[in-house]
């Protein structure tokens, strides 16, 4: 029990976030001897990637002067692209082109007693280094230069990508938005400050008719988006089944899931869920449009990452659909709970968007899931100074433990506008059935316009209502 106990001295809780909304320490001079010290040699001042980065790394020496930062500054210029010419010969007249520089260093943390030290950096890396596709986006390379061996590769320091910017030329490779949130509202026929509510069938696998069913009766519920749950996978055969059979039984009941809806067709984006390794996301991709399905769904972080959405529309204009781009998988790169290694998340989602996905789950407040709650307004500003967030942007999809419980203040917090709201388990765990849950929440919407998010007035509200309060009244643990 003693040996157990012991490994407790290794544990930490992180209380407070280590670079969002922190200070900078006044070291001036520490700073400029860093920059001039590991930028020796490095003169190639072209066009290049921005990448911030947070650093912790080990303290080299008594005295704590950030000699560990300095050291991990320069293994990361050398590594991430090359070193100065070791010789021997003449230096290649092309050489310095693809060198990276030191912009800028901010010095943020210092702990003498456990001789660690921490700062933010961004750091310039030339296109000539990686840029090797003009007709798209070089993702790979550009994660292996900036993400490869500087990422985590090394013992004595780690560096967390907080950001990315790109020059002019190199961003307008992007798909950008085909589907930015105003076109879904279009689509949809509705107006810029209803909230679109929409759900995940659950449990995670049913029998295709059983799917079926339930995608229908969330849809005739009032459901305005409806997707698998990530965990449904399927052979080719088997999601040419499940869609079929799903399209088949929403036309049956009213609804126009094609490209341009007919004129009082109730209207409905279906997105089945495709994710499979990126040799054969395409053929799924193509299955699933072909039996019907208007919208799709995948993670981009099993399945080949973002550039994957533009080899899906390059297949032709029938398969220009909103993709949702699932957040499965994301968290192994952006969910460390020191966040210390990885990347920070605003960097998924501003890829994300900027690589054409119409969806991205951003988890609810008060809810379960990473990104955590002080990760999101970063989040939320990134893509705004992009213009890639509300009407012009991608369709952040708030989900997650969001419910009748906490849908109200999400909207409070977050506005309607550039969102969805997606409640999974609260509307197929409803106690008394999916129209209910959908009900509930609806209700729970309602309740917003009159200030009411909180579960203690939220219930007085339902029960104000009478019989039609009943559904939010049940979903809250009242009767």
């Amino acid at each position: 029990m003693r040996e157990y106990l012991g490994t407790g001295k290794l544990l930490n809780i992180v209380s407070q976030h280590p670079y969002i909304g922190r200070p900078f320490l006044k070291k001036e001079k520490v700073e400029k001897r860093i920059l001039n010290n590991v930028n020796k040699g490095r003169i190639y001042r072209g066009k290049a990637v921005e990448t911030t980065y947070y650093i912790t790394a080990k303290s080299k020496k008594e005295g704590y002067n950030f000699e560990g930062i300095e050291d991990a500054v320069s293994k990361i210029l050398i590594h991430g692209t090359t070193e100065n010419w070791p010789g021997p010969g003449e230096e290649p007249s092309e050489y310095k082109k693809h060198m990276s520089y030191l912009k800028e260093v901010k010095l943020l943390g210092l702990n003498s007693k456990k001789g660690m030290e921490s700062a933010m950096i961004t750091i310039s890396t030339p296109l000539e280094f990686f840029d090797t596709l003009p007709d798209a986006v070089p993702l790979a390379q550009l994660r292996m230069a900036t993400q490869g061996e500087p990422f985590n590769g090394f013992q004595d320091f780690t560096a967390r990508v907080v950001d990315y910017r790109f020059p002019r030329e190199f961003k307008d490779r992007f798909l950008g938005q085909i589907w930015p949130h105003k076109r879904i509202r279009e689509y949809l026929g509705m107006n810029e400050k209803e909230p679109i509510i929409g759900t995940i069938v659950k449990p995670k696998w049913l029998p295709a008719d059983l799917f079926a069913k339930n995608v229908t009766e969330a849809a005739l519920s009032g459901a305005l988006f409806v997707k698998s749950d990530e965990n449904l996978h399927l052979t080719k055969e088997e999601l040419a089944k499940y869609v079929t059979l799903t399209v088949k039984m929403l036309k049956e009941n009213g609804f126009d899931l094609s490209p341009n809806p007919k004129p009082g067709k109730k209207k409905i984006l279906f997105a089945p869920h495709i994710t499979v390794n990126p040799f054969d996301i395409l053929e799924y991709a193509k299955i699933a449009v072909d039996n019907g399905a208007n919208t799709l769904m995948f993670s981009p972080h099993f399945s080949g990452d973002f550039e994957v959405i533009r080899k899906i529309y390059e297949m032709g204009d029938r398969y220009k659909v909103p993709i949702y781009a699932h957040t499965a998988g994301m968290n192994r790169y952006c969910g460390d709970s020191n966040y210390s290694a990885g990347e920070d998340p605003r960097v998924a989602y501003l890829l994300a968007a900027l690589e054409g996905a119409a969806f991205m789950q951003l988890p609810a407040l008060r809810g379960y899931i990473r990104p955590t709650d002080i990760e999101k307004e970063p989040i939320i500003k990134r893509l705004r100074e992009e213009e890639l967030e509300e009407d012009d942007g991608m369709t952040l999809v708030i989900a997650g433990g969001l419910g009748a419980h906490n849908i109200g203040y999400n909207i409070k917090v977050l506005g309607a506008e550039g969102k969805m709201f997606l409640a999974g388990t609260s509307v197929y765990h409803h106690p008394d059935g999916i129209k209910a849950g959908i009900d509930a929440i609806k209700l729970a919407v309602e309740a917003v316009y009159e200030d009411i998010t909180e579960v203690p007035e939220l219930k007085k509200y339902a029960k104000s209502l009478g019989e039609k309060g009943y559904p939010l009244l049940r979903a809250l643990g009242g009767r």
